[in-house]
């Protein structure tokens, strides 16, 4: 798996050390910068390459909301995570595009779940015979049966599969089929 290069972006010591915590669990994740100050995040964040910012909904100088809407006017690249301890942000949050909404105090397992839709949202990158394959591949299917299905030849679905399990960095089929699941692949 690639690595997801992360940036932190909170106002609150004890929130970004928490983060920071959280994020050290995961060895796909390398925190490149850290910022308690929205506007120099905002200017990191245009001027540099980054996968993934987790931001504080409030901030001092600009809010997470208004960052994450020049984010999407002037880089399609940074992907923004929106941290609030308050749930009722989220319909705003999704109106500006961002990729999550993470509600504090965040536990491992939605932040696990976060990254994991994102590693398979825009670093592993199936294309659409791919998931095609992958959603007949959960329903049971044999590549025989999925050939025929598709109307191409089981070698076809084969190679398809190798180069899935190869992207996702699973070991068989049925790894293949629980992190597509888990991701919201299927």
């Amino acid at each position: 798996m690639e690595i997801i290069k992360a940036v932190l972006i909170d106002s609150e010591e004890n929130s970004l050390l928490g983060l920071k915590t959280l994020l050290s669990k995961f060895n796909e994740v390398e925190i490149i910068e850290i910022f308690d100050d929205a506007n120099k995040g905002l200017d990191f964040l245009l001027k540099n390459d980054v996968d993934l910012a987790f931001v504080q909904i409030e901030t001092p100088s600009i809010s997470g909301l208004e960052l994450a809407e020049e984010i999407n006017k002037y880089s399609k690249e940074v992907k923004i995570i929106l941290v609030s301890p308050h749930s009722h942000y989220a319909i705003k949050a999704l109106k500006v595009a961002v990729f999550d909404y993470l509600v504090k105090p965040i536990s491992i397992d939605e932040l696990k779940k976060s990254l994991h839709r994102f590693n398979a949202k825009f670093k592993i990158n199936l294309n659409s015979r791919e998931l095609e394959i992958i959603r007949e591949m959960s329903h049971g299917l044999s590549s025989q049966c999925i050939g025929e299905k598709l109307f191409i030849s089981k070698h076809t679905v084969d190679t398809y599969r190798r180069t899935m399990l190869e992207k996702a960095n699973c070991q068989n089929t049925a790894q293949l089929i629980s992190f597509a699941i888990k991701s919201g692949l299927i």
